[in-house]
């Protein structure tokens, strides 16, 4: 009977793009294993062990901790909880982030009109209609998911247009809807709770929601972000 060909931890790091140093971290956390020869000091792994590292390796790429792969192996978890959860946690931190920047770009609308900051809460509250604001959130975001570049850049400010240019959105745009498939219908638009100048709306297509996110400042688009949204099933609301 054939040998089992064993690969030393050298040749596995330089097929597999990695450390020994990360390898051996893994082991000690017990989510990878090495096989042990006799008289050999160096780590050796078979050929399924350097697929399973593979597979860890492809895990941690995709961000997903050490912590959810031993509870992938252990069965705990399955990988579509793993990676709902961890895209779960990366869109938390961008919500926090965009709003951090809706604030800092309400400081800098503040700076650039020659007030203090510190004597002058920057402008929270829009000042157009309700009403009017979500029409005008409607026909933005129709604009964006029809195409219309025209009609979506007679509503942005000058300073989202210097910030982001016709042709830097158009690629955006087409990647974002590219992989969506045939567009099956404008659903719900939706007021963010603690920031009414900011709204959402979700469109379903064949593959993925996409949900579009506008900014809203003196009746003008003065943010904007487009990304996806997990569809609901058949005959729910996104």
């Amino acid at each position: 009977m054939e040998k089992e060909r064993l690969y030393d931890i050298g040749e596995v790091c330089k097929r597999l793009g990695t450390t020994s140093r990360t390898l051996r971290f893994y082991e000690e956390k017990g989510i990878i294993s090495s096989t042990a020869v006799p008289v050999q000091s160096r780590r050796q792994y078979t050929e399924a062990q350097v697929e399973h590292i593979r597979n860890v390796l492809v895990l941690r790429t995709l961000g997903i901790s050490v912590k959810a792969i031993a509870a992938l192996q252990s069965n705990t978890v399955d990988l579509r909880a793993a990676v709902l959860s961890r895209r779960a946690e990366i869109a938390a931190a961008m919500d926090a982030r965009r709003k951090e920047l809706v604030l800092l770009n309400e400081a800098l609308t503040v700076i650039e009109s020659g007030d203090d900051i510190f004597r002058q809460t920057p402008q929270t509250k829009e000042d157009t209609p309700e009403d009017a604001l979500s029409e005008l959130a409607r026909r933005c975001s129709k604009a964006i998911i029809d195409g219309d570049t025209d009609v979506l850049y007679q509503h942005l400010s000058p300073k989202l247009i210097e910030y982001m240019p016709r042709e830097s959105y158009e690629i955006a745009r087409a990647d974002t809807f590219a992989p969506a498939g045939k567009l099956i219908a404008i659903d719900r638009l939706e007021r963010d709770k603690k920031h009414p100048h900011i709204l959402y709306q979700y469109a379903r297509y064949e593959t993925v929601g996409i949900k579009i996110q506008l900014v809203f400042h003196h009746g003008q688009v003065a943010g904007l972000w487009m990304g996806y949204c997990e569809l609901p099933r058949k005959g729910e609301p996104l």
